[in-house]
């Protein structure tokens, strides 16, 4: 949108991610004039895949699992048509005497060959002209049967039904003024950040897809992010290392050389292997990354008049399937 332009539309949501693609999907679908707005230039948020040297990469999420009967459906699509494939059955854990293999966890965990953005991608297809990228959210104003959004640029929208998926901070400050009772609401939802470190390597072999190591205070995750595409990273291979929330709260706003340095050391000792001397990696910084485990409530309608839906993984206790399910529930609390 421009300065010059005013857009009309039944249902306005802020976010391209997972929740606020699969709300629209659904609510096109049941004949409703939608559109999305995202302030950067991709889709799928935080499950992100980031173009490096010419690789896929993904940096945000790193795999997804399907336990309920309609995300299991949703993935079986997606599956048949190769948006994602199953990566691995368990993962192994941190151990003082290195990565332990999974021991009876054989629930698969899906990826995508392209990245996980894929599935943003899809989620969008096959026409994505209703999704506004680098579209920045600047001001939310209620009226009595209206919300009037404003972008950076200038663009006003006007949607007769709003949805909110950003992490609940950004969607608290902008409904501050229109929709205080909402911002309460999600001020008191705690989100922790992450560091994530991607490190290029000449191509070596490991004997594990991921660690988890939920009882590290440096480092969460490290995924092998080449065995998910040997193919793609045919003379490279690529680790992913997640922080954990404390020393990422911690850390977050030190330089990058020293949490680099830290990270690829707690990594090492963990893998059991020598990570010291990548030959190149990056650093990304996600500020509002952790939320809780969910309340029950995949999305929540806090007003009806006019209808605003708050949405979003952190509403629905995380991860992809989590964001799905929001985005699924969003469409059907506004008629869909």
């Amino acid at each position: 949108m421009s300065s010059s332009e005013v857009t009309i539309c039944d249902v306005l949501i802020v976010g391209a991610g997972i929740a606020g693609l699969n709300a629209a999907r659904r609510l096109r679908a049941a004949g409703q004039s939608v559109l999305v707005l995202e302030k950067s230039r991709g889709v799928s948020g935080r499950a992100a895949t980031r173009r490096w040297n010419g690789l896929p990469v993904d940096h945000g999420a790193q795999f997804f699992t399907a336990r309920s009967a309609p995300f299991r459906a949703q993935v079986d699509d997606w599956l048949e048509r190769g948006v994602c494939f199953e990566w691995s059955r368990g993962l192994h854990q941190a151990s003082d005497d290195g990565p332990r293999p999974p021991d009876g966890d054989s629930y698969p965990r899906y990826a995508c060959r392209e990245g996980m953005n894929s599935l943003g991608r899809d989620l969008a297809a096959p026409d994505a002209s209703f999704v506004l990228r680098e579209s920045k959210v600047v001001a939310v104003r209620r009226h009595a049967e209206t919300w009037d959004v404003e972008t950076e640029d200038g663009g006003i929208c006007l949607a007769r039904a709003l949805v909110m998926t950003p992490p609940p901070p950004q969607s608290a400050q902008l409904l501050a003024t229109g929709a205080p009772e909402a911002a309460r609401l999600l001020s008191a939802i705690p989100m922790a950040p992450c560091l994530a470190l991607a490190a290029r390597y000449p191509r070596r072999d490991f004997p594990w897809r991921g660690i988890q190591a939920p009882d590290d205070p440096i480092v969460s995750w490290i995924g092998h992010d080449t065995s998910k595409r040997p193919d793609l990273h045919a003379d490279a291979t690529i680790l992913v290392v997640h922080a954990a929330p404390t020393f990422s709260e911690e850390h977050y706003s030190k330089g990058e050389e020293q949490i680099v340095r830290d990270l690829l050391h707690a990594a090492g000792l963990l893998a059991n292997a020598d990570l010291s001397n990548p030959a190149d990696y990056f650093l990304q910084r996600w500020r509002y990354a952790l939320g809780p485990e969910g309340n029950g409530q995949a999305a929540v309608l806090v007003s009806d008049g006019p209808p605003l839906v708050l949405a979003g993984d952190a509403i629905a206790g995380g991860k992809i399937e989590g964001a799905w399910l929001s985005g699924q529930e969003a469409a059907r609390l506004l008629g869909a």
